[in-house]
């Protein structure tokens, strides 16, 4: 057991002991996936009881080694349930150490410092279809007491069983601790796995493409006017043989075909003759100088000179009337003929038909006639309204007494009319017409 003081506790390198080593499918029972695929170890309650006597701190940690090889890989304890003189050990570790069932293994203990980066390696492509690697991995390594550098373990995933390869760790060691502690873990590319290569992207499509349109093709014009379809080869040779024909000269129209953006076939054209410039349009001829001067002469025509006027004065190009010249020029060619402006001096007529109001100036001598009348005038001017209604209209307004609704006598005030009249003309059902004069009093008490 070696020199150790016992008041302290044994360091873990204390512990030694061989055992057969066998996998986890040798346990009775179902299998347990986070024992077939872990990092962690069963063994025999004997060894339990050893760790205890030495007084070994937790967690358990062992360095396995095979009897007759140098490899060697690093574990911790899951349980202590295993036959006296067994240790159950994952598949994968089987592989790693080259084991068969039943081969002897040895186990010493050991210290190993937490872990605070790794890098690992899937060793199939598969593992780049989980859809979240981060969730899945920490899962998995909670199975798992130390990771140890060269190690190919493996993991359980809807299913399916993955290799990862654990390629660096930090701090550089052996193995390292990773039970509480923050592990960073960084991917490299899979095994046999291949960058795509980005595919140049084909050129966005355009009308010519979808109409099946040749860019290539080039119509050469003849001195005679037509059109005649080359080649670029022909083309090239036409213009070495030709060089010296301009098309400055040519002036026969387009007798090509063309394509319409909806892939129709465009209707043929007759062919029509060039219409002839009007000399008289106002189109700007290129062939003709632009910069005009006096000297400057298109055909018979003349270009004007240049408009210099003194300061102060201002051409609009029309002659120049001042305001208020035609009024009185009207008006002296009046007096020179000796003809006076007529005045107005009609009658006019109102909407309504009737005869138009007289002035009020012709007013108080009715009123004054009226206020000198007295009862009996009243009875009199009564009969002979009623005996004059057949007789025609007098032109005078109406200048008698009236009588109120109240039954009362007329009230009539000197220089001024305070009452309205209105007349009302309405025939009987004999034919006859009969005129009542109404008079209403506004002062009625």
């Amino acid at each position: 057991m070696g020199d150790f003081d016992s008041r302290v506790g044994a360091p873990a390198h204390a512990y030694e002991d061989y055992y057969k080593a066998y996998s986890m499918a040798m346990l009775p029972g179902k299998e347990r996936l986070n024992v077939s695929y872990g990092g962690k170890i069963i063994m025999p309650t004997s060894a339990l009881a050893r760790l205890t006597q030495m007084d070994i701190a937790s967690p358990y940690l062992f360095e396995l080694k095979t009897h007759n090889s140098d490899k060697k890989t690093h574990a911790g304890v899951i349980e202590f349930i295993a036959e006296p003189g067994n240790v159950h050990l994952p598949a994968w570790m089987m592989r790693q150490l080259d084991l068969n069932e039943g081969d002897p293994i040895r186990l010493t203990g050991t210290t190993l410092p937490k872990g605070k980066f790794v890098k690992i390696q899937p060793q199939t492509v598969d593992f780049l279809e989980i859809s979240d690697p981060k969730a899945v991995l920490e899962q998995a390594f909670r199975n798992f007491s130390c990771l140890t550098k060269g190690d190919i373990v493996e993991i359980s995933y809807n299913c399916l069983t993955f290799e990862i390869l654990i390629m660096e760790t930090v701090p550089d060691a052996e193995s390292i601790l990773i039970i509480d502690t923050d592990l960073e873990v960084d991917f490299a590319p899979p095994k046999g796995y291949v960058e795509p290569v980005a595919k140049p992207r084909p050129p966005p499509p355009t009308m010519a493409s979808k109409l099946k349109i040749d860019n290539q093709k080039i119509e050469s014009i003849s001195a005679s006017g037509t059109s005649t379809p080359s080649t670029s080869g022909n083309a090239e040779r036409a213009d070495a043989s030709g060089s010296g024909t301009s098309l400055g000269g040519l002036g026969g129209a387009f007798k090509g075909q063309g394509q319409s953006l909806s892939g129709k076939k465009s209707k043929g054209k007759k062919d029509k003759p060039v219409e002839a410039l009007d000399p008289f349009s106002m189109i700007r001829r290129t062939d003709l100088p632009r910069v005009m001067t006096n000297d400057t002469q298109i055909g018979d025509r003349k270009v004007p000179a240049a408009l210099n006027l003194p300061f102060g004065q201002l051409y609009f190009g029309y002659e120049y009337v001042p305001l208020g010249a035609a009024a009185a020029k009207e008006e002296e060619e009046r007096q020179k003929t000796g003809q006076q402006r007529i005045v107005f001096s009609g009658a006019g007529q109102t909407l309504s038909g009737r005869a138009p109001r007289r002035r009020r100036a012709e007013e108080p001598s009715a009123a004054a006639a009226v206020a000198g009348a007295s009862g009996q005038a009243n009875a009199g001017a009564a009969d002979e309204g009623t005996a004059g209604a057949g007789a025609a209209a007098s032109p005078e307004p109406f200048g008698g007494t009236g009588q109120t609704l109240g039954g009362g006598g007329a009230t009539t005030r000197t220089g001024q009319r305070s009452s309205r009249k209105r007349e009302r003309g309405t025939a009987s059902g004999l034919g006859k017409s009969r005129k009542e004069a109404i008079v209403l009093d506004d002062d009625d008490d």
